[in-house]
């Protein structure tokens, strides 16, 4: 299959011919100006300024674009326009309308750039039938104009419903925002070069480009890399500018604008088209001090993938010395990915069979050797019962270009590091493939039932065209008529089946960019990605509202996104703003974007408040007032309002929840419950000699006395379960409700409340807050309050009686909430004393030296560099050192993923190394005897919980099937088997060994038989020689090594380096440069005071 642009068809001659014809205006004519102009009335959106009599050539006059009549009464474009009215075009089976254009005036017109304005015609049906009127337009882009041959007097058009306007506010209303794209790209088209250039003149160009650039990065030996970026800039628009004139030289002359638009449609050359918007963007600004280089090393990439086009298509040769521009990696990193680029170039273009597994590209990253890109993936398996640990890394010099889920084959090959041997994928082909079930799920949303497969010849066909293209199905169903159904056809043009076709045009009708269908942005944000777990977030089931538009199976929780999805995320999802903006299609939205900007800005500093003068401009402001006058009335009562207040703005509902959260707390600090003093007398008498810790002690004799709130914040190991369990205890016979964000923490709370009472309830908050209902439990326990956002815990206290006595307990100095959560670090400044216990006592320790390391870095004290450096030491630089096991219940922490020092490279180094047995592959995994492992949280297993030890003590493999015996680091009994889809082997003191299988996918007769294979086929845990720091929250182990890299340092905040030390009960090791530390460090003060905020609250309160 075949996409291409179109070069240029015509002549300049073959064009001229035409502006000087002339066709007599008709009655239609006449009365089609007259409709239109109803047609259009807007509010002042659209201003026209139409004639009926005849003039020269053709043209009927123009209208006045304004984009937001109530901010500005000035026109933001003006569009010239031809229109006709007619009573005989043809409209087809498909509602296709086909006219005849009788001459070829207009699109002379706008081809010969008579106008630097767009160009629009707009063609009547019925103009002199009161109510059966249709009024269709056509944008006289330069990819439509290369479809008329104007060696033709006359042409036929094609109008589809996407062309057409209907007499109502809402249609015009999206019409002035089909305008406002169209006005962008024309502006941007118009703004280039209008002149015709020869290949001489191009060649020219790129020769004098290219010395130049090169004679730039000839000077890095004695000038900074900002200063060579900062010469490098000025000369890239001309460079980008002439490449992409090279390309579309179809004869001897081109200009610009139509290579810009050629180079779009043509998956090889987008990246020519990005990059000159880019540097258009920049024009002659000249950036900060220190800011080239980070524009130059973002444009690297584009200049090796010119250099290697220019080479491959036309065998000129340019920029020799790029590779002598520094990107500054380590010595360490140079010297692994020449390695790495060895092993990928020996194993040359062989293809290798796919694998069955899908998996979703979650990084991308690009590294140069010699000349040459090759790319480091991190995919992770696609699927519902899938988790985000079921990665694995692959390197190749393809790149893989789709959002969808692909299939990809791979040769494993050796790689020596530090000469310990190890292996590594190479991937050698891959392709797009889509779950079948994905697409069936996404059909019924539609309400299709589509029962497709992958063995269907249009399954086969769609993935390959998604593949070949790089297109994805929003852009599909976006394209003009003619476009769109090419499309179609080269993908069904030899399959015997038609099922998804069928969803395909109703998409393209219903939900193409300018729909105004309720429940448009829902679908068109899930055909980005087409994610199952997404999908399934969104569809409705009988116990939910359904949503407004009852044609769409869909829940009433997608209500808010698709109203704004700039304001509000889909159900159980955050929202990728570059995913949102494409699904809309909204391309000035300046004014929601300050509600989006401001809101990174809240969460990622900390601040409610910030300084308007710091970060706004004048403009800025503007559009937050524009923002606030458009907001709905439901929009407001949720909070989304910006307020300013004396030179600080913020947004409502972060004041507010906030506010509400902290006063609610207060009110139940305000008074005690009565007759608590003489019980918790009585419990500590009777238990006295059970306690170890004072200050536990201390915290039962007066919890509930004075206040029916006990906060309790602690470190790592001190015991804030514990007092749980305790104060558990002190009210037993009491109803009791025990909480948690994470299930990993509520598991821990479940094994380590000894005795919860009949009457208790141990459940997640999500769970909790599906029900709906207001607890009236004795007592309320909320762990891991730090990670709780603010909106979560508003909710959560609007369904808790204020009669319930509250335990909330947490640590301010672990990783923080992923979504803004500033309550529970304000409350231990703002709420009584009486309502507080701060434990300091670290029980998970005795070493006197790593307890005043975490003592350290919990208060950010200054003298953390040489705790580091004399106490242990506690850090050194990375060596072979990192990879010698000291102790059985040994981790090392990892920031990510891929890197040499990612988790998965470390995982595969401790796991060759381990001569217990011999390696039994099961897919892209392998596992072997005695390799540590951590389950993930699986519905298959809901006994085996997530972040639960083990370790494999055997193996079986059958043809299609694995079956693991593991050792798990807690008791289990008999009713846990019966229970469970395992089988128990044996009892240990406090251990447990399991046998249980995974199975090959081979579906079923029956959906849930499907979906049981589905789960059966997913390897419940992953490899723990390595864990990520945030997956490593809650444990805790005997040797722990922490490897920070320079490369990754960015991401370590204080929270994230506070949560990795303190998993250490014994031995604590970090593996990074001086350098690299010295940066964390520092960087510790400087990262999340939140100060000038609580001292408002304060006030406020």
């Amino acid at each position: 299959m075949q996409f291409e642009g179109i070069k240029v068809m015509f002549t300049r001659e073959q064009v001229e011919r035409h502006i000087n014809t002339h066709s007599e205006r008709s009655v239609d004519d006449e009365n089609a100006v007259t409709v239109l102009k109803s047609f259009l009335r807007s509010n002042g959106k659209i201003n026209t300024e139409f004639r009926s009599n005849d003039k020269w050539p053709n043209i009927d006059g123009r209208f006045e674009l304004v984009s937001n009549p109530n901010e500005s009464r000035r026109p933001m474009r003006n569009f010239f326009v031809q229109i006709k009215g007619s009573t005989s075009a043809i409209i087809s089976s498909d509602n296709v309308v086909k006219y005849q254009l009788k001459d070829l005036a207009f699109p002379a017109f706008a081809v010969c750039e008579v106008t630097a304005d767009p160009c629009i015609l707009f063609v009547v049906l019925n103009p002199g039938k009161r109510g059966d009127e249709k009024v269709f337009y056509k944008y006289m882009s330069i990819q439509f104009l290369q479809t008329i041959n104007f060696d033709n007097d006359s042409t036929t058009i094609e109008f589809t419903s996407a062309d057409e306007i209907f007499n109502t506010d809402t249609s015009i209303n999206a019409f002035a925002e089909e305008l406002i794209s169209i006005a962008d790209r024309h502006s941007f088209v118009k703004r280039l070069e209008l002149t015709e250039y020869t290949s001489k003149d191009i060649l020219n160009l790129i020769k004098t480009c290219d010395e130049q650039l090169c004679e730039d990065i000839e000077r890095i030996s004695y000038d900074s890399r900002d200063q060579v970026s900062r010469r490098m800039l000025t000369k890239l628009d001309d460079f980008c500018s002439a490449t992409l004139l090279l390309n579309n030289l179809g004869g001897d002359r081109t200009t610009l604008g139509l290579s810009w638009e050629h180079a779009l449609t043509n998956m090889r050359t987008r990246f020519l088209s990005d990059f000159l918007q880019f540097l258009r963007y920049i024009g002659r600004r000249i950036p900060e001090e220190g800011q080239p280089e980070r524009l130059m090393l973002k444009y690297y990439d584009y200049l090796w993938q010119m250099r290697k086009y220019l080479k491959e298509q036309f065998n000129i040769e340019v920029l020799k010395n790029l590779e002598k521009f520094p990107l500054h990696l380590d010595e360490e990193d140079k010297e692994y990915n020449t390695l790495v680029a060895k092993v990928v170039d020996s194993i040359g273009k062989e293809h290798n069979a796919f694998r069955n597994s899908r998996y979703y590209v979650q990084n991308n990253t690009p590294f140069y050797v010699d000349g040459e890109r090759y790319f480091e993936i991190t995919l992770q398996l696609a699927g519902m019962y899938a988790t985000k640990y079921n990665r694995i890394t692959v390197y190749t010099k393809e790149c893989i270009y789709t959002n969808y889920s692909v299939q990809i084959g791979y040769s494993e090959a050796d790689l020596k590091i530090w000469d310990k041997p190890t292996k590594i994928k190479i991937l050698t082909n891959w392709r797009v493939s889509i779950d079948p079930t994905v697409l069936n799920k996404f059909a019924s949303i539609l309400g299709r039932e589509l029962k497709i497969s992958s063995k269907y010849g249009e399954y086969i066909s769609l993935m390959q065209m998604l593949t070949v293209t790089g297109l994805n199905l929003l852009e599909i169903i976006d394209m003009r008529k003619i476009q769109f159904d090419s499309v179609i056809d080269e993908i069904y043009n030899s399959c015997k089946t038609t099922y998804f076709k069928d969803i395909m045009l109703l998409l393209h009708t219903r939900f193409f960019a300018r729909s105004n269908e309720s429940g448009r942005y829902v679908i068109r944000y899930l055909l980005l990605r087409l994610k199952e777990e997404l999908i399934e977030s969104v569809i409705y089931h009988d116990y939910e509202k359904p949503f407004r538009n009852r044609g769409l199976l869909l829940n009433s929780r997608c209500n808010p996104f698709d109203g704004n999805p700039l304001l509000y995320d889909l159900p159980q999802h955050r929202n990728n703003l570059n995913d949102v903006l494409k699904a809309t299609t909204l391309k000035r939205v300046s004014d929601k974007l300050a509600y989006v900007y401001i809101k990174h800005h809240i969460e990622t500093t900390g601040e409610i408040y910030i300084n308007k003068d710091e970060i706004f401009s004048a403009e800025d402001c503007q559009s937050i007032m524009q923002f606030n006058e458009n907001l709905e009335q439901w929009d407001e009562e949720q909070g989304c309002l910006l307020r300013e207040e004396n030179d600080l703005i913020y947004i409502d509902a972060y004041e507010r929840d906030t506010l509400e959260i902290l006063r609610k707390l207060r009110d139940y600090s305000n008074k005690g419950n009565e007759g608590q003093k003489q019980v918790n007398n009585k419990f500590i008498k009777a238990n006295n000699s059970s306690f170890t810790d004072n200050l536990k002690k201390e915290a039962l004799s007066r919890a509930f006395v004075d206040s029916k709130l006990m906060l309790i914040y602690g470190a790592a190991g001190t015991g804030k379960t514990t007092l749980m369990n305790y104060l558990s205890d002190l009210m037993s016979g009491r109803s009791k409700l025990f909480l948690a964000k994470t299930h990993t923490a509520l598991e821990n709370l479940q094994r380590r409340i000894t005795s919860p009472g009949q009457n208790s309830l141990f459940s997640s908050i999500d769970s909790f807050l599906k029900s709906s209902k207001s607890s009236t439990y004795d007592l309320v326990f909320i762990d891991e309050c730090s990670i709780i956002d603010n909106r979560t815990m508003r909710q959560l206290l609007s369904l808790i009686s204020n009669e319930s006595l509250l335990v909330l307990a947490g640590d301010i100095y672990q990783i923080e909430s992923i979504e803004f959560g500033n309550w529970f670090y304000y409350a231990k400044d703002i709420i009584d004393k009486v309502s507080l216990v701060e434990l300091d006592n670290t029980w998970r320790t005795d070493i006197e030296s790593i307890k005043d390391l975490w003592q350290a870095v919990r208060y950010k004290d200054p003298f953390v560099t040489e705790k580091l450096v004399i106490d242990g030491p506690f850090s050194e630089k990375i060596s072979p050192k990192l990879f010698d096991r000291t102790d059985d219940d040994e981790i090392v922490l990892c920031l990510n993923y891929d890197g040499r020092y990612g988790l998965n490279n470390i995982n595969n180094y401790f796991q060759d190394a381990n001569t217990a047995s011999e390696a039994y592959a099961w897919k892209e995994w392998k596992y072997k005897i005695g390799d540590p492992i951590l389950f993930n949280d699986t519905k298959r297993f809901p006994q085996l919980y997530n972040n639960l030890k083990g370790w494999i003590v055997d193996i079986s493999k059958e043809e299609d099937s694995i079956t693991f015996t593991v050792d798990i680091a807690t008791n289990l009994t008999g009713i846990d088997a019966r229970n469970g889809d395992f089988e128990i082997l044996d009892f240990m003191e406090t251990t447990t060994r399991i046998r249980f299988s995974v199975y090959e996918n081979h579906g079923g007769t029956t959906e849930e038989e499907r979906e049981i294979a589905r789960m059966e086929s997913i390897v419940p845990f992953q490899l723990a020689y390595a864990v990520s720091i945030h997956k490593s929250q809650g444990l805790e182990y005997n040797s722990v090594k922490i490897v920070i890299p320079k490369s990754n340092s960015e991401k370590v905040s204080h929270g994230v380096f506070y949560t990795a030390i303190t998993r250490a009960k014994e031995k604590l090791r970090i593996y990074s440069s001086a350098e690299t530390l010295d940066k964390i460090v520092k960087g510790f003060k400087s990262n999340g005071s939140k100060g000038r905020s609580l001292e408002i609250i304060k006030r406020k309160l």
